[in-house]
């Protein structure tokens, strides 16, 4: 009997740690209100460390009654090792809560959402995510609640950014000495691009625990988050030439940065089920991956098998997505494990095909068949003297 089996996905979480002391940097000393800036390290399509934020802005308000603006669109910039705003801002007798963002909401990559930010609520209302991969920007937040005049004669106020978004990257193995697999492209489809963010309601500080947890009531959250879209990772061409470890698809930088990364909204992912729904369409809602490549096999790995079609060079391929929650602040590695199979044939068929069918062999020996039976008289002449 045949034998078909499909292009596996494993997937791991990986924590994002908060950042060390060592990697803030400080503005110059005073009474005037002054900043240094940490961000926990990374899930600009290129995840925003503390070494490489480079600008934010700041709202900070009185907490009093009323309470008054201190601040409102301050934009803050990094200059050498320091952190510098125009003019300079004096500590008033009330404590101030302070509300940053970056990058800052007049760049064009954050012009999809309405920032709104006031002492009574701390909004990005209709944040949308790019589809063009190299326009995403990995999204930071921070608060800081009830900052001091007597906390800061001689030191800044200390901002330590979150992640609002998850961090997706991919990679692929080949576990079969006679194939080759020439991966050009990865999309992921049936993903939500657009929702409101709120802010939480104290200081975004505290412990990360090593698998990710951030101290209860410091993270933001996510509302109304909706709009299927697909995206395309930044994905540099990746030969398997027979058996092959995990090997990095997303775009990496000589800094070993991952510049071709996904930036997506939190949310939760129902898998395209192929048995179930039929083949990829409009109706379909289903979160699933389409990996654009060449697959060749054989004892020299020089016959194409995908695509099937002779005339072309590369086709995608459709892998239902697993069940998973995408979390604020961590990243998700997807590793394509080519084998024993790849994955199902995309389009409009209703009862999508495997792309590859392993050859099996069935043996049989057919039995021996009776040719002529024939006696042999072993006596000799002299036997019957």
């Amino acid at each position: 009997m045949m034998k078909s089996k499909y292009l596996a996905v494993a997937l791991s979480a990986v924590a994002l740690a908060a950042c060390n002391n060592d990697e803030v940097m400080e503005v110059n000393q005073g009474r005037g209100i002054s900043f240094q800036v940490a961000t926990e390290t990374s899930t600009k399509a290129t995840a925003t460390t503390t070494s490489t934020i480079d600008e934010f802005m700041v709202w900070g308000f009185t907490q009093e009654e009323p309470a008054k603006t201190l601040m409102e669109e301050l934009s803050v910039s990094k200059s050498g090792s320091e952190w510098i705003y125009d003019g300079t801002i004096f500590w008033p007798a009330a404590p101030v809560d302070f509300y940053s963002i970056s990058p800052e909401p007049v760049s064009d990559k954050v012009s999809e959402g309405t920032v709104s930010i006031s002492n009574s609520e701390q909004k990005i209302t209709g944040f949308t995510v790019n589809t063009d991969q190299s326009k995403q920007v990995d999204l930071l937040y921070a608060v800081n609640k009830g900052e001091k005049k007597a906390d800061h004669e001689v030191s800044a106020v200390s901002i330590n950014f979150r992640h609002a978004l998850s961090q997706i990257v991919f990679k692929a193995k080949n576990t079969n000495k006679n194939l080759k697999v020439i991966i050009k492209g990865v999309k992921i489809g049936n993903i939500k691009k657009a929702g409101d963010f709120t802010y939480p309601n104290a200081t975004t500080s505290g412990p990360v625990t090593a698998d990710g947890t951030i101290t209860s009531g410091t993270q933001g959250s996510w509302e109304s988050v909706e709009g299927l879209e697909d995206f395309e990772a930044g994905v540099t061409e990746l030969t398997l030439d027979g058996v092959k470890d995990a090997q990095d698809l997303t775009t990496k930088d000589e800094d070993n940065v991952y510049t071709g990364a996904l930036f997506m909204i939190p949310q939760a992912l129902t898998p395209w089920n192929p048995t179930s729904t039929g083949a990829l369409n409009s109706s379909n809602t289903g979160v699933y991956f389409l990996v654009d490549c060449q697959i060749l096999s054989g004892t020299n790995k020089d016959i194409q098998v995908w695509p099937s079609d002779a005339d072309e060079t590369f086709a995608e391929i459709a892998v239902p997505a697993e069940t998973l929650t995408w979390e604020q602040g961590k990243k998700y590695v997807y590793t394509f494990i080519f084998g024993e199979g790849a994955g199902y044939e995309p389009g409009e068929n209703p009862n999508p095909d495997p792309t590859l069918v392993g050859i099996d062999f069935k043996v049989t020996v057919d039995e021996f068949i009776n040719g002529a039976n024939q006696d042999i008289d072993m006596s000799t002449e002299d036997d019957g003297e």
